[in-house]
């Protein structure tokens, strides 16, 4: 029997994070030094990945919020034509008409032909870990990680080939 438990150290859940995030943009005054700090000790592999999914869920959820306001700024101007003062505005009122956009515009549309480079960067912030950190809940218990300190300890405390196990 093989059991391998979890981490018990902060320092080896930062390397699990650090693994986990390699391919996410983050913001840059985010520490996962922190983050992990802030982790119990019964975060298991699954915990650590539902933890960083759920942080990356939250950052493009507030990114999404951010464009869809865009997006209705943008149409606002596109009826009214009254306040170029944005450059999403001015992209739109300087076009004569017919318009070479939908209408409405969608977000689809948006972030594949408006969208500057800021509206699709999304930067996991360390406020996105904690709201994710509040809502997970550890796949393993506290009793279950002491029941299997009991059977880990038992079965290394067993020898093998022992004698009296082969009477």
């Amino acid at each position: 029997m093989l059991y391998l438990g979890v981490c018990d150290t902060h320092d080896s859940q930062l390397k699990i994070l650090e693994a986990l995030t390699r391919k996410f943009r983050l913001d840059p005054v985010l520490d996962l030094r922190l983050v992990s700090e802030k982790c119990p000790f019964n975060y298991t592999g699954a915990d650590f990945y539902a933890l960083c999914s759920d942080a990356m869920l939250s950052a493009m959820a507030r990114k999404a919020e951010v464009v869809e306001q865009k997006i209705g700024k943008l149409l606002y101007f596109f009826e009214s034509k009254s306040r170029p003062n944005t450059k999403h505005a001015a992209i739109l009122n300087a076009q004569s008409p017919p318009y070479q956009h939908p209408y409405p515009i969608t977000s689809q549309y948006y972030l594949a032909e408006l969208a500057a480079a800021e509206d699709i960067d999304v930067l996991v912030s360390a406020r996105d870990f904690d709201q994710a950190l509040e809502s997970l809940v550890p796949s393993v218990s506290q009793a279950e990680m002491e029941h299997y300190a009991r059977v880990q300890k038992h079965f290394s405390d067993t020898k093998v080939g022992h004698e009296s196990e082969l009477q």
